[in-house]
């Protein structure tokens, strides 16, 4: 039995510092993905109806372009702050949770470049 206050004997075992970061990270990314997210309507509003080739010069336009690879940069890296949250909240066994977020982030990564690339191709026209 120890004779420590109990207050003594969890100081400095607090928090990392890392949540309010992550925390941040989560809330711009979600601004950020509602102001691109009215851009995606209001350019899949405009181009309701039209064939491939209005679609592709929409999107040879750079403004486009690049609005379209940040939405999906910023969509990619939303989810994966989402999951690694569940991840780390739900799962309990060390080595799969290590995996999970590897995979997760991996994942993540590779469908941002696919995405990246199609546009690319798309706004290019290769």
């Amino acid at each position: 039995m120890s004779m420590q206050n109990p207050l003594a004997r969890v100081r400095g075992k607090g928090s990392s510092g890392a949540g309010s970061h992550h925390w941040r990270s989560q809330r711009y990314s979600s601004l950020i993905l509602l102001l691109l997210t009215a851009w995606v309507l209001w350019l899949g509003v405009a181009l309701a109806g039209a064939d491939y080739a209005s679609a592709r010069a929409a999107m040879s336009s750079p403004f486009n372009a690049g609005m379209a690879i940040l939405f999906a940069g910023t969509v990619f890296y939303h989810a994966q702050l989402g999951l690694q949250v569940v991840i780390e909240d739900y799962v309990h066994i060390a080595a799969l949770e290590f995996a999970l977020l590897v995979l997760v982030r991996f994942a993540c990564i590779v469908a941002f470049l696919i995405s990246a690339i199609a546009t690319l191709k798309l706004a290019l026209g290769a």
